[in-house]
């Protein structure tokens, strides 16, 4: 079972590893945060969004026959957000500023993910 506490670790590992990011949520797919590194009052619902994104995301590419999202990114001048699947039922988003090291940032997002599979028990998204 994946806790708030798992997502405050994967947030400071993340953003002890890689320079630029800036937000780091933990959610289920039906848009409940489980963990967002932000002070209450500035939540926004961005868990509900970010399970948004991956869901257009999924949908795409099942439309356009590809296989199962590994990510999605949606990219601005300011910043970045990319949205990864931890299972059937719950996500990682990482908001970033526009210089950040996509590689790191790639390879530190998914042994986070990986972390958070283990913890979850639930079966890996289709």
């Amino acid at each position: 079972m994946i806790l708030a506490k798992h997502g405050l670790l994967a947030g400071a590992r993340l953003r002890q590893n890689v320079d630029e990011v800036r937000r780091v949520i933990v959610a289920r797919t039906d848009g409940i945060a489980l963990y967002d590194d932000v002070p209450l009052e500035k939540r926004d619902g961005a868990a509900a969004l970010t399970a948004t994104v991956l869901g257009l995301a999924a949908a795409s590419s099942a439309s356009l026959e590809l296989e199962s999202v590994h990510f999605t990114a949606t990219v601005s001048a300011d910043g970045c957000l990319f949205v990864y699947p931890i299972d059937a039922t719950h996500l990682l988003a990482v908001v970033t500023g526009p210089r950040v090291d996509t590689g790191a940032l790639g390879e530190a997002a998914l042994r986070e993910v990986d972390a958070l599979r283990r913890l979850s028990g639930s079966p890996v998204a289709a």
